[in-house]
């Protein structure tokens, strides 16, 4: 994954003895605690449960070592083509070739949240590999490109690192206070046997 080398602190979790699990209530979500409130609320409201049951996005939660350490929730969307197109060189963040579309298929990140006493430690880049990876093996059957969020200005840095890009500023995202970025999975697919 690119960027990963930008990190100053080192991973000290063990990928491998991570467990993402539908959502399903349980006293560590009552408990949660991101230093987000609003995402630490959303898994204690009946919205979490109304996203899944109107196929509007899926919630996973995240364990190590049989601790909860963080959460996710995605959906399927388009990011419109000028959100990477700038306009004054014609210059496309995306190599699409001759291609004409007007939105890019993408898998977006609706909220993505690590406990605070687990900041830090890597969960949050494990969970984003686990996203990319997702998005990799969906493109297999349906057309993914990009996977997309919308970074809350501090969390806009985590996501750079972890290999996003910044969209162009459209009129529309300079009154925005959270930044649309992306990450271009052409970028990883031949390392996943993905052409």
């Amino acid at each position: 994954m690119g960027g990963g080398g930008m990190f100053a602190h080192p991973v000290d979790i063990d990928p491998a003895e991570l467990r993402y699990e539908p959502f399903k209530e349980n006293s560590e979500v009552w408990q949660f605690d991101s230093g987000t409130p609003d995402l630490d609320e959303f898994l204690c409201t009946d919205e979490v449960r109304e996203y899944d049951r109107q196929n509007l996005g899926r919630t996973f939660l995240v364990y190590y070592q049989g601790h909860l350490v963080g959460y996710y929730t995605t959906l399927v969307d388009g990011l419109r083509i000028e959100y990477v197109l700038d306009r004054k060189t014609s210059k496309s963040y995306v190599k699409l070739g001759r291609v004409v579309v007007d939105k890019i298929p993408c898998v977006k990140i609706g909220r993505l949240a690590v406990q605070t006493e687990w900041k830090g430690r890597g969960a949050g880049r494990h969970i984003i590999r686990h996203i990319i990876g997702y998005a990799l093996a969906l493109s297999k059957d349906t057309a993914i490109r990009l996977i997309i969020a919308e970074a809350k200005p501090q969390s806009l840095d985590f996501y750079i690192k972890c290999g996003f890009q910044l969209t162009v500023e459209t009129r529309g995202e300079r009154k925005r206070r959270h930044r649309t970025v992306f990450f271009d999975l052409q970028e990883v697919a031949s390392d996943a046997g993905i052409e």
